[in-house]
């Protein structure tokens, strides 16, 4: 059997959904919008970003604890071929596989038992609950049974006037019913035990069960996150952007991500890489050789290995004008960024790269503050000289 996973939007994931600015945003509003009713966990996985892909079922179980969506199980069946072993195992395999981020990952046979395992402990769980319940409804009614009997023996002592033959049978019939009563009651507490030393043990299997899928679960996580480190050390440009200070709060998966998301430039000494007047949005870090920043045909300023320019676009919400001319005074390589791809990113990422620039504007503004007060200086010294 293969069970696809959907998910449904409530009447209060579809209230919040509304709403531009609501109570959800960021991962979990992203995959909200993906949750139609129609759309398995597989096609919803192949559609998000590698970073969102590890956290997806963290995300899901979010949404389903605030109830923002119901789960469907869609079951299709298989027909097995006759024919051997090999090839009804082979068979089995395809009909498990599920898609991954990095390509396609097969689920082990065991772990499609271990889940018809759990539901099957469950519905056992589930009937023995009905036969306790059954039981002590019916343990309530022997009791009122036996309180009934010892009433009629309480009121045959009190009226021992009405005859010797009467006196003599009664407190037999009462002896007979009351070892009766004895012996049902010692039946029903030894079969509300049994119930309930089987009830701890199906608890405990499951909360075994629960523990060994969590664990592996943890497992896969981390078998992806070594190898998100492994490629990202890998990656041809990994070593020329570790060591500047823009990347200097990012994780390598967050590097690697940014890698695949930007795009690399390679310049020629006295090419012009942006106009004074231009529009445009990208934003560049310099890997590599320097720059000459030029505004009304006059050099404002010189930039080097780790620095950016071309961010005033991204940082302020004014027409995305380039201010000046960009020229390189030699052979440079060029990371080119543009904020719509940031945006889509985690918002971990979001905030290292806004991060990134303002650190980089600080250092610009404290450069310029002490530029400013050497001009003061030598004005002051100038003038001075001046009334001698």
């Amino acid at each position: 059997m293969i069970k696809s996973i959907i998910y449904s939007r409530t009447n209060q994931g579809d209230a919040l959904l509304s709403v531009p600015y609501g109570n959800i945003s960021g991962d979990a509003r992203r995959l909200l919008e993906f949750i139609d009713g129609g759309t398995s966990v597989e096609a919803i996985r192949d559609k998000v970003p590698p970073s969102v892909q590890v956290k997806l079922e963290d995300i899901f179980s979010q949404l389903l604890s605030e109830n923002l969506i119901i789960e469907t199980i869609i079951t299709d069946r298989i027909d097995v071929l006759q024919g051997s072993r090999d090839a009804n195992q082979e068979q089995y395999q395809k009909t498990v596989q599920i898609k991954s981020f990095q390509g396609d990952e097969v689920l082990a046979p065991d772990a499609e038992a271990e889940s018809m395992r759990r539901i099957e402990l469950e519905q056992e769980l589930a009937e023995v609950r009905t036969q306790l319940a059954l039981t002590k409804a019916r343990q309530k009614e022997v009791e009122a049974i036996c309180r009934s009997l010892e009433q009629q023996v309480a009121a045959f002592q009190q009226s021992k006037d009405r005859g010797l033959a009467e006196n003599i049978q009664q407190p037999a019939l009462n002896g007979q019913a009351g070892k009766v009563l004895h012996d049902s009651l010692e039946n029903l507490s030894h079969l509300n035990q049994a119930l309930h030393d089987q009830k701890l043990v199906l608890d405990n299997t499951l909360k075994l069960r629960n523990f060994q899928m969590q664990l592996n679960v943890v497992e896969h996580r981390e078998g992806i996150e070594a190898a998100e480190e492994k490629e990202a050390q890998s990656h041809p440009h990994y070593k020329k952007l570790r060591v500047l200070e823009f990347f200097k709060g990012f994780a390598n998966t967050e590097l690697l991500h940014f890698l695949t998301i930007s795009k690399w430039k390679e310049v020629q000494a006295g090419d012009t890489i942006l106009n004074e007047g231009d529009v445009g949005m990208p934003f560049f870090i310099i890997v590599s050789g320097s720059v000459n920043v030029v505004k009304n045909n006059q050099p404002i300023a010189s930039l080097g290995w780790g620095d950016f320019f071309g961010e005033f676009a991204y940082l302020s919400e004014h027409e995305p004008l380039r201010s000046a001319q960009v020229v390189a005074t030699t052979d440079c390589e060029l990371l080119v960024v543009d904020p719509m791809d940031v945006e889509f990113s985690t918002v971990q990422m979001r905030l290292h790269v806004v991060e990134a620039l303002l650190r980089g504007q600080v250092k610009r503004a404290l450069l310029s503050s002490r530029h400013i007060d050497n001009l003061l200086n030598n004005i002051n010294i100038s003038s001075g000289h001046e009334s001698i």
